[in-house]
């Protein structure tokens, strides 16, 4: 057996014992270890009757306080081996409970330390915005920002003709009002009402034609095809490169199918709110690239829009970065090209494909499929302190983990992306173990009955409980090799 078999079973012993007896253990294992060495030593005295004196003594080793065979000459390797065996113990008996279509892995510190149906192909769910994220940041810049113009001709205190308002993609165009409704307030408002400050400002009092919105930026597929009924206008959509409000209207229970219509009638209402007369009703157009420029409005940088999708998973905000990576990456803003840029940075990362299945931005799509590999090989390689893994909600306090985790080691610590649809569980992120250790994980369960609270909420409790194992340590300077000093 093997000095590295040795430890693995000594490792595995150390799981079930207190910290005093493992303590007292190596103790023993201590002193077992010097027999060899008084064994040789009466060997060599039995080989001849006359011992001769040693010369030149002072070029000699001292005696070693701590035999070569003692545990404590690799104190930190059998700190670390107890440690991932305590945690491996843990998260059998969790798995041991987990419908068969689901899949775990753990990394600390960089190092895979449990793998379970690691490579499974499974339906995400909005960890699938994890993907979208990562990908957002690299291609479209995390300082880069939204820029909502509005365009007009300008005389006195009129506008001749047609006021345009052009959209630029920004997700998080609102009115003051709209967050307050929210379930999950958006987090960087873009207020839509600076641009009529701006108007107000100009004194202007009267547009003589109508509001005009412009979404030309992006292609005009509102929703997915494959999006159920039940999504489309609840969920998501419709999309466009010029929403406010999520594409509502105020006042008008429905969405109107085009968002820029929806853009322009809110517009409208602003206007006539704050005393500036619109002759005609609002319409869609594309604005002449010679039409000069009124105001603009600058939304927050692409790292907090990405930080609002992951917190409060935002299907809109989702599918207008899918589109705008497709724009930036190939020229081309749409679903598909937006799907083919992550894909490729997917590979170019060297991350894990096999069994990948990529159908949208949001994870709406039952058709998506990823692995629990993937998901946390996207967090391992962007680091600890990187713009996504601060994007992510916060156990017990902020967007879709505000509510969970209220208590116990995860609060106010653990940032993960949560994952739901009927049937489908996700819950993927990073639990910090101290100032520069932390794990990764990805956790992924399909099938009947996984996305209900009696079923999953007990397993997320298993897995915190299990994560938070890996902060437990043994002080290593009571098992590392003694000095004459430190020796009884």
């Amino acid at each position: 057996m093997t000095w590295h078999d040795l430890l693995a079973r000594f490792a595995r012993s150390a799981e079930r014992m207190s910290t005093r007896r493992l303590i007292t253990t190596l103790a023993v294992v201590s002193v077992l270890g010097s027999v060899p060495l008084l064994s040789l030593w009466q060997v060599a005295l039995s080989m001849g009757n006359e011992v001769r004196a040693i010369e030149n003594v002072a070029y000699l080793a001292p005696s070693p306080v701590t035999a070569l065979l003692s545990a404590r000459r690799v104190p930190q390797t059998l700190v670390d081996q107890v440690t991932i065996s305590r945690l491996t113990s843990k998260l059998d008996r969790l798995t041991a409970l987990l419908p068969p279509e689901s899949c775990l892995v753990v990394a600390t510190d960089g190092r895979i330390v449990y793998q379970f149906r690691p490579n499974l192909s499974l339906i995400p769910a909005s960890t699938m915005k994890l993907l979208t994220a990562a990908v957002a940041l690299d291609v479209l810049g995390a300082q880069t920002t939204y820029i909502t113009r509005l365009l007009g001709i300008v005389a006195g205190s009129e506008v001749r003709g047609d006021l345009w308002l052009v959209g630029s993609g920004d997700p998080l165009l609102s009115t003051r009002l709209y967050p307050t409704g929210e379930n999950y307030p958006t987090l960087f408002p873009t207020y839509i009402e600076t641009l009529v400050d701006a108007l107000v400002a100009r004194g202007i009092t009267t547009i003589q034609g109508g509001v005009i919105g412009d979404d030309s930026l992006y292609d005009r597929e509102r929703y997915s095809p494959t999006w159920g009924d039940g999504l489309r206008s609840v969920e998501v959509g419709p999309i466009g490169a010029l929403m406010i409000n999520d594409a509502t209207v105020f006042g008008t229970p429905l969405k109107p199918a085009n968002p820029a219509y929806a853009a322009a009638a809110e517009f409208s209402r602003l206007l006539n709110e704050r005393g500036i007369f619109v002759k005609d009703p609002p319409d869609v157009g594309i604005a002449s690239s010679d039409t000069p420029l009124i105001a603009s409005l600058e939304s927050v940088p692409i790292k907090d829009v990405v930080g609002e999708m992951l917190t409060n998973s935002d299907n809109n905000t989702a599918e207008l970065l899918l589109k705008d990576i497709g724009r930036v990456a190939r020229g081309s803003a749409t679903r598909i090209d937006g799907l083919q840029v992550v894909a490729e940075k997917i590979s170019q990362w060297g991350l894990p494909t096999q069994g990948v299945v990529l159908a949208d931005g949001s994870g709406l799509d039952r058709a998506n499929r990823v692995t629990c590999s993937l998901l946390t090989a996207v967090l391992e390689q962007t680091g600890q302190d990187s713009d996504l893994i601060s994007g992510m909600a916060i156990a017990g306090r902020t967007g879709t983990l505000r509510d969970v985790f209220l208590s116990g080691s995860g609060y106010g610590v653990m940032r993960a992306k949560t994952g739901t649809l009927n049937g489908v569980k996700a819950l993927s992120g990073l639990f910090p173990l101290g100032d520069t250790r932390a794990s990764v994980f990805a956790l992924i369960l399909n099938g009947p009955g996984t996305s209900t609270l009696s079923f999953y909420r007990p397993i997320w409790n298993g897995l915190v409980t299990a994560l938070a194992t890996g902060a437990e340590t043994i002080d290593v300077s009571l098992v590392e090799p003694l000095t004459p000093h430190s020796a009884p």
